[in-house]
């Protein structure tokens, strides 16, 4: 009408045009996105065939295959894998073909595993494009196919591999399957992933299905590139250890290092690695990693590199000569071709960086116990480390993780500090990862499946991954089954005493973690998860197989309880009463726990396995009560073996027969030099790697790690004219051998007071060599009770030995002594005697 409107209205009716506007389009994307699908099967009909080229190679028809087998078992249809021909149309195709070409580019890997280019995404990145009725599944490399496979399965499908084997399958049977359109892209932040041990033929199929993949070489192997062939030819290559020349016999040998200070010995290694690299032109690294041993050498070209010592985390700091020889071997290589690159550790002697520049060719594996994130001052430390390795100069380096199951007969699940060591590792640089682990599969699924999965997404969530992997994996028993699994963890992150690399590996004093109202509290949660599945043919064994493990958990614990109060069983006032029916106790649980290690043990997927046993029962209390029953009165120990009806035992019975014949006391004492009153010559040897020293008692041997606070030496205060002190052990043994006599009794003896912290064994022990010098029989070892023992004790050990025994050693022993922790010995003698009953 030509009459100007307000313009309060006018601004309502731009609004609501707006909106209009906005609905309509959501309207329209709405439908184009309904329309945006690609139908894989449906009402009974394969809707899109599986294709691979004519040209392709196993490892992209091996995926194809893995996909025809899910989708078969999915949709209960005959599916098969079919060949690309100029037909073809709508389908999934799977490799390098064709139809993918047709449509773009694939992803590049790049010749450079740790640099990548513009436009490069690295080997094991894939792509997948879904519309217009195809799917079309192609990776950067053939092996990388399968990943693609897989993930296209997890993601859009809904299908699971939780652990190894059918009993880790999640396969969602559907009446169709329609995939949404979409064009996406996915490289792992980790460039090599790995986890350890993952060889059985299920277990490998689980790995590959999972994303792990190994790339990078970086584990000990200097014993098979100096071989003892070339050592011989190079004499000064060798290490000088004490004074001699240590020639390996064997490329089995590995506790030695060659001299690494030598400019010729780098030379040399650089060649043997530039050779495979030129047999292998895809290779993108080879390990000059250290052996396995702190054998290094102690001449004056290593002493001028090393010296003044340094110490890191307690230990000699050997970085500056691992790192010279790797920078010295790594600017060779580099100098033969673009992106090769020499993988080594970051171990023990050489975790930390060195106060130089490190080649960025060179890949070290940082090995860290990462567990141990309990203690606030650790985990701030090495996240500092890691921070300190990225600046060093590397273009990256890698994690080596200890999240072992194996050697643990107790839950180890610190899930959050594992977790926080991929992230912040992915933070700063590391692009290689292994996890040393030999799952324990009743404790160990969510852990090992939450590291594949965070090695690709270092950012996921953990929690939100439990709230994936609880149901998924446990059903209607998610509940209690997540709730025993927090509150292993808590246990672990709430055990006191300082951290340790590796702490209670093989060790008994794991079961403190889990005392007897925690373990009751844990069964009753697997009891409700137990009850909820009963009936549930695919849950229930996976709810069993955590109850299995469980089960060697509390049968170990309790027979350790019995072992701890035999340990401290007071016979000072000359009474016996409850001694038989310990023993008889302990004899029993024993048993029990055997017979549940080897229950949890079958089976196509073990519940528990990679445990050696000997390390948990080596510490046997009973001997020395039977000696000190028997030096009251000598018939006495076979009395209380009668009782307990443990007979059986055949070192038990026959030291109760040599103490009641009296052949005991008449047999001879076979160690030398048993008070320590006589002195050694010298010291501890190199004098530089044992800053606190000590005087050395003559004859018996001693072998130990050096430590920054580590001391073997007499001391003056023992109840004979002197006593051996050991502290700040690390590993730390004195001992001597004598000539075995198989079939023989041999018993050793020793006065010792100490103490002796979770986590620290200090002890008498016993054991037995072959002609060859390998171990044979039992181990054993009798240790202090936790805590002070300040006056003096009486220890006493008794095995037969072996019928291919040659030697007899006996000694002192102290592991993983922290501060506080000391070891006392006033007297260590052995004696044998034959089953006759003479000396």
């Amino acid at each position: 009408t030509g009459v100007q409107r307000p313009a309060k209205e006018r601004s309502t009716d731009r609004l609501c045009l707006v909106r209009l506007l906005r609905w309509l389009t959501l309207v329209i994307a709405l439908a184009g996105a309904a329309r945006a699908k690609t139908a894989v099967f449906r009402d009974g009909q394969i809707l899109l065939p599986v294709f691979v080229a004519a040209e392709s190679v196993p490892e992209e028809r091996a995926a194809a295959a893995e996909l025809v087998r899910v989708l078969g078992l999915m949709s209960g249809l005959a599916w098969s894998v079919r060949t690309e021909n100029d037909d073809a149309a709508g389908g999934i195709y799977v490799g390098r073909t064709r139809a993918a070409a047709a449509q773009g580019a694939p992803p590049v890997a790049g010749s450079d595993l740790l640099e990548l280019k513009a436009g490069e995404t690295g080997p094991d990145s894939f792509r997948i494009r879904v519309g217009a009725g195809r799917v079309l599944v192609e990776a950067a490399s053939p092996e990388a196919t399968g990943f693609a496979v897989a993930w296209l399965l997890q993601q859009e499908g809904g299908v699971r591999w939780y652990v190894p084997g059918p009993l880790g399958e999640v396969i969602p049977r559907r009446a169709e399957w329609t995939l949404r359109d979409f064009d996406v892209t996915r490289a792992p932040v980790y460039r090599s992933r790995e986890i350890y041990d993952l060889s059985s033929p299920d277990a490998k199929s689980w790995a590959e299905r999972n994303g792990l993949r190994g790339r990078l070489d970086y584990s000990h192997a200097l014993n098979h590139v100096f071989l003892p062939t070339t050592l011989a030819e190079n004499p000064s290559w060798t290490p000088l250890v004490r004074g001699q020349r240590y020639l390996p016999a064997t490329v089995a040998d590995y506790h030695w290092q060659p001299n690494l200070a030598l400019p010729e010995v780098a030379d040399f290694a650089a060649k043997a690695a530039a050779a495979v690299f030129n047999r292998e032109p895809g290779r993108a690294s080879v390990s000059l990693g250290i052996n396995d041993t702190m054998r290094f050498d102690q001449s004056a070209a290593t002493r001028a590199v090393v010296e003044p010592l340094r110490y890191f985390r307690g230990m000699p700091d050997y970085s500056p000569l691992v790192f010279t020889f790797m920078n010295r071997a790594a600017e060779a290589v580099a100098a033969t071709g673009p992106g090769r690159y020499l993988g080594c550790l970051a171990y023990f002697w050489c975790e930390a960086p060195p106060p130089f520049a490190v080649h960025p060719n060179v890949v070290p594996y940082v090995t860290t116990d990462r567990s141990q994130y309990y203690d606030a001052a650790y985990r701030a430390a090495d996240l500092a480390l890691m921070s300190k390795w990225q600046a060093s100069g590397v273009k990256a380096f890698g994690l080596w993780e200890y999240a072992e199951g194996a050697h643990f007969l107790v839950p180890r699940v610190p899930l959050a500090a594992l977790a926080e060591g991929v992230r912040e590792g992915a933070r700063r640089g590391a692009r290689g990862y292994f996890a040393e682990v030999g799952a324990q599969w009743g404790f160990d699924a969510f852990k090992v499946w939450l590291l594949a999965r965070l090695l690709w997404e270092p950012e996921l969530s953990p929690a939100e991954l439990a709230d994936e992997f609880y149901p998924g994996y446990f059903g209607a028993a998610a509940t209690p089954m997540r709730r025993f699994f927090e509150r292993c963890e808590e246990q672990w992150m709430a055990q006191a005493g300082p951290p340790d690399w590796l702490k209670f590996y093989q060790q008994e004093d794991q079961t403190l973690l889990f005392p007897p109202v925690v373990r009751s509290e844990l069964r009753d949660l697997i009891t409700a998860a137990e009850e909820r599945v009963r009936d549930d043919p695919v849950v229930a064994p996976r709810v069993g197989l955590t109850s299995r493990a469980f089960a060697v958990t509390e049968a170990y614990a309790r027979f350790d309880d019995v072992r701890r109060e035999l340990a401290v069983f007071d016979l000072v006032t000359g009474a016996n009463e409850g001694l038989a029916e310990r023993i008889s106790r302990l004899r029993r649980a024993e048993e029990e726990f055997r017979a549940r290690f080897a229950s949890a043990g079958r089976g196509d997927l073990p519940a528990m396995t990679s445990v050696a046993l000997g390390p948990f029962l080596r510490n046997d209390p009973v001997p020395r009560l039977l000696w000190l029953a028997g030096r009251k009165e000598p018939s006495a120990p076979r009395q209380i073996l009668r009782t307990a009806g443990a007979e059986e035992v055949a070192a038990w019975r026959r030291f109760a027969a040599v103490i009641e014949s009296g052949a005991w006391a008449e047999a001879k004492n076979l160690t030398q030099n048993p008070v320590f009153a006589d002195r050694a010559q010298g010291g501890p040897e190199p004098e530089f790697l044992y800053p606190r020293g000590g005087v050395w008692p003559a004859v018996w041997e001693v072998k130990a790690m050096p430590t920054e606070t580590g001391r073997v030496g007499r001391v003056a205060n023992g109840p004979t004219a002197r006593a051996l002190r050991i502290e700040g052990g690390w590993d730390t043994q004195v001992f001597q051998w004598v000539p075995a006599v198989p079939g023989r009794l041999y018993a050793a003896t020793a006065q010792l007071r100490g103490n002796s912290g979770p986590g620290n064994d200090a002890g008498l022990f016993l054991t037995f060599l072959t002609k060859a010098r390998a171990v044979t029989g039992t181990h054993r070892m009798q240790s202090l009770p936790k805590g002070l023992t300040a006056g003096w004790r009486d220890q006493a050990l008794a095995e037969v030995a072996p019928g291919d025994a040659a030697w007899v050693g006996v000694g002192l022993g102290a592991s993983r002594q922290s501060a506080g922790d000391w070891l006392e010995a006033a007297s260590v003698e052995l004696r044998g005697v034959d089953l006759g009953g003479a000396p």
